[in-house]
């Protein structure tokens, strides 16, 4: 969704946009909630304040000055109807094939916020999806795994190894989230967005 504004928004961009779909964050909430979490974002003040003022820039999120006795005043973010369909585009999008195995983060992060902007069958197809990506990148991985394995010295064999566990993982993982979904009923209280 990158023809409105000339360019695809990175990761952090969107990690913002699903952060803001929880509730309304200034910047600085935004920088401590990313302490807490995924290292492979940057989490300083001079990478989120830029991507707020280009995301309030193009109208995907508004920020508002909020009226209080501190000193400095801060300001709070929230999703625009723009933003809101920037990330609900960006959820329903599979992981490249390249990125499917190296930044399993993503497709994590992705999942969390889709529990407040999809429907459980949004997320199902998408889990269903995310598994058959994986089908299709193990089988292409498995020739050349099983060939580099004749050739490689003990640790580039385990690290071949490592990287086959770490897949197995993530299958199991899928397979296991979507079991889950299946079988729990859909509290009507969580603020589920239908498309």
């Amino acid at each position: 969704m990158n023809d409105e504004i000339g360019r695809e928004l990175t990761v952090l961009e969107y990690t913002i946009l699903g952060m803001l779909s929880v509730e309304p964050q200034s910047g600085y909430s935004i920088i401590g909630l990313l302490e807490k979490g995924d290292r492979r974002l940057s989490n300083s003040a001079g990478a989120i304040y830029p991507a707020l003022k280009r995301l309030e820039k193009y109208d995907i999120i508004a920020g508002e000055v909020e009226a209080s006795n501190e000193l400095r005043p801060r300001k709070l973010y929230a999703l625009t109807p723009r933003g809101e369909k920037y990330l609900d585009a960006w959820l329903r999008e599979p992981l490249p094939n390249e990125d499917l195995l190296e930044n399993n983060e993503i497709m994590l992060r992705k999942f969390l916020f889709a529990e407040r902007r999809l429907s459980r069958a949004e997320v199902l197809e998408w889990l269903e999806a995310y598994e058959k990506a994986i089908e299709t990148y193990d089988t292409t991985r498995r020739l050349w795994y099983e060939t580099q394995m004749n050739f490689s010295s003990l640790h580039q064999q385990l690290v071949l190894e490592a990287t086959r566990m770490e897949l197995d993982t993530v299958r199991a993982w899928i397979k296991a989230a979507r079991a889950r979904l299946k079988a729990e009923p859909i509290d009507s209280e969580a603020p589920v967005m239908e498309p």
